[in-house]
C-alpha cells in the first residue's frame, strides 16, 4: 500500500510539473482579441485580425488555441484549410487567398452555434503548442494525377517489389490499382504487372462488380489484369480500412489464404496502394522477419513516391508515428507507443495470422510461397548484376559484360525489366543509344563501353531508385522486340570522318543563331571545341575563330575536364585555350536534366557571365544538341523566334550530325525531345496558346534573374 501511494505521489508531482510546464509555455504567447468583421454565408467568421497578427504573436499552423466567445470558452486548431479538420470540428483558419482569419466549424454554422453577431469580441489564447501538429501535417498531403509530374512509371503506380528480411525480391509486389483509373495510374500499374509476370493478385479494394466495371472501362489497358481475372488469379475483397474490425480480418484472412494456394509472382494492391495496402504489407514484411525499421521504410516509400513527403521531416515523421506504428502495435496486440523493440514482430505477426483464422497448415503454406528463390519467377532470359559505378549523368554501370549480355539472348528493341533489391522496379527498352524521351529509361549498351548500364535518359537514376555502388539488381526480358519500331525510327548513327560530311561547320555542328530578334554573326552553337571524344574539337575551334568568338558558355565540363582535355595526346584547340586562359570561358558541367532547378540555375549562371562579357558568344556541349539545345531554344524563344523557327534551328543538329532528312518519321519523332523542352521552359503540356517570350521571361524569372538582367540580356543578343 506505501507503495502505491509512493507512485500516487510522483506521479501527482509529474502531473503538476506538466501543467506547470505547459502553463509556463502558454504564458510566453501573447493573448489577442479581435472583432468579428464579417458572419459569412455559411455561418463563418471573418476577424478584424489578419493571420500576420497571430504568427506576429509566435502562434504557428498546427497550434492548439483557446478561444473565448462570450462565456464559453472553445479549443480549436490553427490550420490553413476546412479539410485540415473533421466534419463538424472547429478551427481558426489561415485563408491564404483572401488574407483572411476566419473561425468555423467545418461544414457546421459557428455563427448560429454559439450565438455570434457583426462585433462580437473574441480572445485567442494558446493553449497547447503543436498540439494539433501531427494531425494538421497528416492533412497536407497533395499528389499530382500527371505522370509527368513523376520520375517513373514505378514510382507513379507506387508498384515496387517488397524486399525485406525474408522475402527476397521479385517475389512479391504492391501497387496502385491496374484497373481502376481514379488517380490516373491503371494503366502504368498493369504494364508494370505484364513485366514482372504476375501470376496472382489480391486485390484489397474493390468488388466483383466493380472489377468487372473497372475492367470494361480500361479495355486495352487492362489487358494484362483481365486475363489474370478470367482465369480466376484474381481475388476481390472489397475492404474497408477499418483495420481493427472483424469484417477486415475476415476478408484479408480469406485473401491470404488464397495467396497461399496460388503461383507466384503475387501482387497486393487497394486503390492508391498505401493503406489497406501497406497494412497487408507490413503484416506480411512482419511474419517473414523484417525490423521495424525495414517496414516503416517501405511503408512511407508509398508517401514519398505519391506525396512527395521528405525522409526524417516532421510531416514524415507524424505518417510513422500516426499510420504504420498503430498499425505494428496492433498487429503486435501491444498499446499504442509502447517499445516494439523487445517485441517478436514475427510471432507477433503469426498469432495475428492464426487469430484471424489461417490454420497453422495454412500459416507453413503462406511462409514457404514467400520464401521461394524468385529465379523461379524471373523470365528469361534473366541475370543478377551489381552496380559498379555511378557514371557521371546519374546512370548505374554494373558488372555485365554488353557481349555476354548479347549472349544470353537479350537483343536491342527488346524490353527489360529491373528489378532491384531494394524494391525498386523499371522496365526499359534495351538500346545501344539515348534512343528514348526526356525521362524515360534505357537498359543501355553503348558503343565503346564494355558494361551495361541501366540510364534515365536525362535523369539521375541513382538518386531516383537510391542505388550506389554495390546495389543488385536482376535483369530479365519482359516483352520481345517491345520496343523495335521506336528503336529502328529513333536509331542514329555519325561518323568521326570529315570526310563524310559536306563542310566544316556541319561536320562540328557549328552555326549562328540569328532567329527572331538575335542580331546576324553574334550568337553561335556547336559541339566541343575542346572535347575531342567525337574527333570534332579542332574543326570547332577554328570556326570559333574565324567567328571571332570571345565569350564561351561550355555547358558540358568542369575545369578539371579542361586540363585533362588540354594534356591530350590530340589537343589542337588552341584558340579556345587562350580565351579559356584568359577567363573568357565558364565552365558549368551540367547534367543532362532539363527540368531540375540545378539545371536551370547553370543556365542563369551561363547568361549571368555572357553579360558580363564580350561578344560574339558560343555556347556548347559534348554534341552541340542536347545542353546546347535547350539553351538554343530558350534564348531564341526569348527572343520572339516563332516556333517553326526554333524547330527548324533545333533539328539542324540531327540533320548535320545524323543526316535526318525534314519531314520523315524519324524527324517528326526527335521533335518530340523539342516539345519537352519547351514544355518545361513554359510550365505547361499543352503548348498550343504559349507565347513562347513570355514563358522564357518567366522560366528565367523563377530561377532568380531579375527584370533588369533579362532587359540587358536581351539587348545583348540584339546589338553587336
Amino acid at each position: 500500500m506505501q507503495r502505491i501511494r509512493k507512485s500516487l505521489v510522483i506521479l501527482t508531482i509529474l502531473m503538476v510539473l506538466t501543467s506547470l510546464s505547459l502553463t509556463a509555455v502558454a504564458d510566453n504567447y501573447p493573448g489577442l482579441t479581435a472583432s468579428v468583421q464579417e458572419i459569412q454565408k455559411y455561418g463563418n467568421l471573418t476577424l478584424d485580425l489578419k493571420p500576420a497578427a497571430f504568427y506576429d504573436a509566435g502562434y504557428e499552423l498546427g497550434d492548439l488555441l483557446t478561444v473565448t466567445v462570450g462565456k464559453q470558452k472553445l479549443e480549436l486548431p490553427f490550420v490553413s484549410s476546412y479539410s485540415d479538420v473533421k466534419t463538424k470540428d472547429l478551427l481558426l483558419r489561415d485563408d491564404q487567398d483572401s488574407n483572411l482569419a476566419v473561425v468555423a466549424i467545418n461544414m457546421g454554422d459557428f455563427a448560429k452555434t454559439y450565438q455570434v453577431k457583426v462585433g462580437d469580441r473574441l480572445t485567442f489564447t494558446l493553449a497547447e503548442k503543436e498540439g494539433y501538429l501531427d494531425q494538421y501535417l497528416l492533412h497536407q498531403l497533395s499528389r499530382s494525377n500527371k505522370r509527368s509530374d513523376y520520375s517513373t512509371d514505378s514510382v507513379y503506380a507506387n508498384f515496387r517489389t517488397i524486399a525485406t528480411t525474408g522475402i527476397k525480391p521479385g517475389v512479391i509486389y504492391r501497387s496502385s490499382s491496374p484497373i481502376n483509373n481514379e488517380f490516373n495510374r491503371a494503366k502504368y500499374a498493369d504494364q508494370l504487372a505484364a513485366a514482372v509476370g504476375i501470376k496472382t493478385v489480391v486485390n484489397l479494394a474493390d468488388s466483383p462488380a466493380e472489377a468487372a466495371d473497372y475492367l470494361t472501362k480500361q479495355g486495352a489497358d487492362a489487358d494484362y489484369y483481365a486475363a489474370l481475372y478470367q482465369q480466376n488469379q484474381v481475388i476481390t475483397l472489397n475492404m474497408g480500412v477499418d483495420f481493427s474490425s472483424p469484417e477486415f480480418e475476415a476478408k484479408l484472412a480469406r485473401g491470404l489464404k488464397f495467396l497461399a494456394k496460388q503461383p507466384g509472382p503475387y501482387l497486393i494492391h487497394c486503390t492508391e496502394g498505401k493503406d489497406r495496402a501497406g497494412f497487408t504489407s507490413a503484416l506480411l514484411e512482419a511474419f517473414m522477419g523484417a525490423s521495424v525499421d525495414e517496414i516503416v521504410a517501405d511503408y512511407m516509400t508509398s508517401f514519398e513516391n505519391y506525396f512527395k513527403v521528405e525522409a526524417g521531416s516532421k510531416q514524415y515523421q507524424a505518417i510513422v508515428k500516426n499510420n504504420i506504428m498503430v498499425t505494428l502495435h496492433s498487429i503486435a496486440g501491444q498499446p499504442a507507443g509502447s517499445d516494439l523493440n523487445s517485441i517478436d514482430l514475427a510471432q507477433a505477426a503469426e498469432k495475428y495470422l492464426s487469430r484471424i483464422g489461417l490454420t497453422p497448415t495454412e500459416i507453413l503454406i503462406l511462409r514457404a510461397r514467400l520464401s521461394v528463390d524468385p529465379a523461379i519467377y524471373y523470365k528469361q532470359p534473366a541475370v543478377r548484376a551489381e552496380v559498379e559505378k555511378i557514371e557521371k549523368y546519374g546512370h548505374a554501370s554494373t558488372n555485365i559484360n554488353i557481349d555476354d549480355f548479347y549472349q544470353l539472348g537479350f537483343v536491342k528493341g527488346d524490353l527489360v525489366t529491373a528489378v532491384f533489391d531494394n524494391g525498386f522496379v523499371l522496365e526499359a527498352p534495351f538500346l545501344d543509344g539515348y534512343y528514348v524521351d526526356k525521362g524515360d529509361p534505357l537498359v543501355r549498351a553503348y558503343p565503346g563501353h564494355q558494361k551495361i548500364a541501366v540510364c534515365i535518359n536525362y535523369g539521375k537514376l541513382y538518386q531516383i531508385a537510391d542505388l550506389k555502388p554495390g546495389s543488385k539488381l536482376t535483369l530479365m526480358l519482359s516483352q520481345k522486340e517491345g520496343y523495335k519500331t521506336q528503336y529502328e525510327i529513333r536509331k542514329l548513327s555519325r561518323t568521326k570522318n570529315r570526310a563524310d560530311y559536306s563542310s566544316d561547320a556541319e561536320f562540328a555542328n557549328f552555326r549562328n543563331i540569328s532567329l527572331g530578334k538575335i542580331a546576324p554573326n553574334w550568337l553561335y552553337r556547336s559541339s566541343s571545341p575542346i572535347n575531342n571524344e567525337l574527333g570534332r574539337a579542332a574543326y570547332a575551334d577554328q570556326l570559333a575563330q574565324a567567328a571571332g568568338i570571345k565569350t564561351v558558355v561550355n555547358l558540358a565540363d568542369s575545369a578539371a575536364d579542361i586540363t585533362d582535355y588540354r594534356t591530350a595526346d590530340d589537343f589542337n584547340s588552341p584558340y579556345y585555350a587562350d580565351l579559356y586562359d584568359h577567363d573568357q570561358v565558364i565552365t558549368l558541367a551540367m547534367a543532362i536534366d532539363f527540368s531540375s532547378n540545378s539545371f536551370r540555375s547553370n543556365i542563369i549562371k551561363g547568361l549571368r557571365f555572357m553579360l558580363q562579357n564580350d561578344g560574339p558568344y558560343l555556347f556548347h556541349c559534348t554534341e552541340g544538341k542536347d545542353r546546347a539545345g535547350f539553351m538554343a531554344v530558350l534564348l531564341e524563344s526569348l527572343m520572339e523566334a516563332d516556333r517553326q523557327a526554333i524547330t527548324a534551328d533545333y533539328m539542324l543538329s540531327y540533320q548535320n550530325y545524323y543526316g535526318v532528312k525534314a519531314g520523315s518519321k524519324k524527324y517528326q519523332v526527335i521533335t518530340g525531345d523539342l516539345n519537352a523542352m519547351l514544355k518545361v521552359i513554359s510550365d505547361s503540356n499543352d503548348l498550343s496558346q504559349v507565347n513562347l517570350a513570355q514563358a522564357a521571361e518567366s522560366y528565367l524569372l523563377a530561377g532568380g534573374m531579375t527584370q533588369t538582367e533579362i532587359t540587358q540580356l536581351k539587348t545583348k543578343l540584339s546589338t553587336k
